[in-house]
């Protein structure tokens, strides 16, 4: 891969697309016949979405298919992530902040609370999420 100038100008779209690589890489996500999938040992090979999606949707939309979150979810953190702070874990380091690409957690900058993608995944009750961002919401300062 080839070094990025900036996030400034015409860099933005391949950045864009550079992390979206990158994405990809980590969940080893295969590419075939205009798709990609995941394909586990010991599991049958999942459709996680096609190039078309894959080439119009942002970041977070790729990031939440591949973690399975509902558009309620995608919404809510296109529209607030700049309050989110990503996270992974790291068991000698901790939690360290990362990449949007390389998350496996948000931080809730004002509250500190830190949700797990697996956490929002358990979330089925569209009333159940809403509570969770009026209670997050409390936490915000103007």
């Amino acid at each position: 891969m080839h070094h990025l100038k900036g996030m400034d100008g015409g860099n933005r779209m391949e950045h864009r697309k550079e992390d979206k690589m990158r994405l990809v890489e980590k969940y080893n996500l295969k590419h075939e016949n205009n798709a990609w999938y995941s394909e586990k040992e010991n599991s049958h090979k999942h459709l996680i979405f096609k190039d078309a999606f894959f080439e119009r949707a942002d970041l977070i939309g790729l990031l939440f298919r591949i973690n399975k979150l509902c558009m309620a979810k995608v919404n809510y953190f296109r529209r607030n992530i700049e309050k989110y702070e990503p996270l992974k874990y790291d068991y000698r380091k901790g939690f360290l902040t990362v990449p949007l690409w390389d998350a496996d957690f948000l931080k809730h900058k004002d509250s500190g609370l830190i949700l797990d993608f697996r956490y929002l995944q358990s979330i089925t009750i569209y009333d159940d999420f809403v509570s969770l961002c009026k209670e997050l919401e409390n936490f915000e300062t103007e």
